[in-house]
């Protein structure tokens, strides 16, 4: 049977509803305001349970239904796992409807937990008409998305002075570019007024250094290469195919010119989750920022120093931001929670830990020391 609200249970209450033992920034950060918050979560300190007990917490204490929240991660297993773990805290304090819990994207009494590429392409399937993008747009596998563009530059004409390589490195380069124009909201006419302004810098050098002349060098190559992304982006509009940049890309675009969606999104969502908010990258930020900015609950967790995805597009800075990004609707900085107590190792791998991370503080102050936990 399920379990009413109780809007008077305190903090402390959720060690006995749920069995957890949970720490005293564990409690803090999971019965936090609704308001936006950051979650600055150390290796091992128990970010999953934490944001498990949010959901808990806000659906006993009558703030939310379990339908109006949704969470972001970034792996389907990741997500499986969050969703295993929100729905069996929900069962576990007896609140929710729990049908179709083996279903990762229910969404009948359930809480939404999703990709963050898959949340992007549900939005597209809604509302991407807006844009030009058609509900039924296929999503590309990464074997065709190479296949598209090995005929786009087999049939390019070029002339291409410039690029060197083989057909299979050159296509890596040109899938590789075209993701990150992607990921980091660039057009390709951008890029090339960017490699412009590169090559006029370098033409005015009385006597350009070896390195100049090789700046320049790497801007005539990138400015061919933008000329064959440009030529694949039209050949997946021409199959009206899309690849996970584009997911974002056009999900970013569409949010950023039709408010209307934004507002869909926040009342159906009244309570927002971003999992590993560290690895996300500028299309991200601005997707997230234009549908849930200006107040609305969101509650990001992450940690700087667990950075690895710089290379596929990922930017670090997001999370340094996000106070000032999503401020709360009195202006104020969103409200900063800190998870250090690691529940894995001992003390003397997390000495050696720390002191590996101290270079890492000097551009991150606000995180600090991972701790043992007790005994």
């Amino acid at each position: 049977m399920s379990r009413r609200p109780d809007p008077a249970l305190p903090p402390e209450g959720l060690r006995e509803l749920l069995g957890v033992p949970f720490t005293p920034d564990q409690l803090a950060a999971a019965t936090a305001p609704l308001e936006p918050g950051l979650v600055v979560a150390g290796a091992g300190s128990g970010k999953t349970s934490v944001m498990a007990a949010r959901v808990v917490w806000l659906v006993v204490t009558g703030q939310v239904l379990p339908e109006q929240v949704l969470g972001l991660t970034f792996t389907n297993k990741a997500a499986a796992e969050l969703a295993s773990r929100v729905r069996s805290a929900l069962r576990h304090a007896g609140v929710g409807s729990h049908a179709g819990a083996d279903q990762p994207d229910a969404d009948d009494g359930e809480p939404t937990v999703a990709t963050y590429h898959a949340f992007a392409g549900r939005l597209l399937r809604e509302h991407g008409l807006r844009i030009g993008v058609e509900p039924g747009a296929r999503l590309l596998a990464d074997a065709t998305r190479f296949q598209v563009a090995e005929r786009v530059v087999r049939r390019a004409r070029g002339p291409f002075p410039d690029l060197d390589k083989g057909v299979r490195a050159l296509v890596g380069d040109v899938v590789a570019l075209d993701a990150e124009l992607s990921e980091h909201l660039v057009d390709v006419d951008e890029l090339r007024a960017a490699d412009a302004a590169v090559a006029a810098a370098v033409a005015a050098v009385p006597k350009p250094v070896q390195r100049v002349l090789k700046a320049a060098l790497t801007a005539r190559r990138r400015d061919q290469l933008a000329d064959l992304v440009a030529e694949l982006r039209v050949a997946k509009a021409a199959l009206g195919v899309l690849d996970f940049g584009d997911q974002l890309a056009f999900a970013a675009r569409l949010a950023a010119t039709y408010p209307a969606v934004g507002e869909i999104e926040r009342q159906r969502y009244r309570v927002v989750l971003l999992d590993e908010y560290q690895d996300t990258s500028v299309a991200q930020r601005e997707l997230l920022l234009r549908l849930f900015g200006g107040g609305h609950p969101v509650t990001a967790v992450g940690d700087p120093f667990q950075a690895i995805y710089g290379w596929r597009g990922a930017s670090v800075a997001n999370i340094g931001r996000f106070a000032d990004d999503f401020r709360g609707r009195d202006g104020e900085p969103a409200r900063r929670y800190g998870l250090r107590q690691n529940n894995r190792s001992g003390g003397r791998l997390l000495t050696l830990a720390n002191a590996l991370a101290e270079p890492l503080r000097e551009h991150h102050p606000e995180v600090g020391p991972l701790v043992p936990r007790p005994g």
